[in-house]
């Protein structure tokens, strides 16, 4: 617990709650069939990708804790379909599509904020609107959930699930370029693939211990855990949450699953200490070259025909 404790830099107030949510983390990933640390990686790659993105204080330590408890919701399904080699029914899918709002309930039961429960409810929510639960679209989503989705999309696509192996990692990168303005940020896209470059650069200059299937921001070096991580100042004052009118959950269930959690819930916009992101660090000439032939799929607009959303994968995010 405690290499993995370094790993999230939790100041001494956030070591109570975040060791908790370690070891759920730990229990959730068993029940969705990783062999790897999925949620821990996956805080390790929200916050790098988080400070560049100008984040920081309430809003960072939020987002940790969202990244450990993102699929509290299966931890409350329990359900045996998650590691079944063989392709999940249209029942299954449905009955998935739950545990976003599952988790946002169970996060909120064991204490974390509410920031964090908001993060939970929203990191299925797609940049065009095709996600789930709320159909939310763009910048309306916020700017934690959509790096949890890109981070944990990314994580699955590069880990060994029960139905297929991991794609290696050119793969993986097209795959989350071929997403960018469909299911995620295309402006986070572009910064997290400069970084994933740079970090890839590094470790063909100093080969070391890579957690299995994370390879993305989760260098451990001889010096210590404390270095896979970007140091940060906390804010004096947590960021405002401003609440907006509460937006119908959008209806993707058939009707014979009744369901208590398909009541809207109150919806929050996150507003973060700086809204300005922050530009990120100059790159290689290998890493320009990322950035420059980068080009991400246009929202289509209004009276467009948007592209037909897959069911989502249960193990790709």
């Amino acid at each position: 617990m405690q290499a993995q404790r370094a790993l999230l830099n939790f100041t001494e107030s956030e070591k109570k709650l975040g060791d908790r949510l370690l070891g759920i983390a730990m229990e959730i990933d068993r029940i969705e069939g990783y062999s790897e640390p999925h949620a821990i990686v996956m805080a390790v790659m929200a916050e790098k990708l988080a400070i560049q993105m100008g984040l920081h204080g309430s809003d960072l330590t939020a987002l940790k804790y969202a990244a450990l408890a993102h699929d509290l919701g299966e931890r409350a399904m329990k359900r045996n379909y998650l590691l079944r080699p063989d392709a999940i029914t249209w029942e299954e899918t449905l009955d998935l599509w739950r545990h976003p709002i599952l988790g946002e309930q169970a996060a909120a039961e064991i204490g974390l904020p509410r920031h964090s429960q908001l993060l939970i409810r929203w990191h299925h929510e797609w940049w065009n609107g095709l996600g789930y639960p709320d159909s939310l679209t763009g910048d309306s989503i916020p700017i934690g959930a959509r790096i949890l989705r890109l981070v944990d999309t990314w994580f699955a696509l590069r880990s060994n699930r029960p139905h297929r192996p991991a794609f290696d990692e050119d793969e993986a990168v097209q795959m989350i370029t071929d997403r960018a303005g469909l299911e995620m940020d295309p402006n986070l896209v572009r910064i997290f693939l400069i970084m994933h470059q740079e970090e890839r650069n590094e470790r063909r200059r100093e080969p070391e211990a890579i957690i299995p299937g994370a390879d993305t921001f989760t260098i451990l070096t001889p010096e210590g855990l404390q270095t896979a991580v970007v140091p940060h100042e906390a804010a004096d004052e947590p960021s405002e949450a401003i609440q907006q009118p509460a937006e119908k959950v959008k209806e993707m269930l058939e009707p014979e699953f009744d369901i208590a959690v398909r009541q809207p819930a109150e919806t929050a916009q996150l507003v973060e200490s700086d809204p300005q992101t922050q530009t990120p660090p100059e790159a290689s000439e290998e890493n320009e070259r990322v950035s420059q032939s980068f080009e991400a799929e246009p929202v289509p607009e209004t009276g467009e025909t948007l592209p037909e959303q897959p069911a989502p994968d249960r193990n790709e995010g």
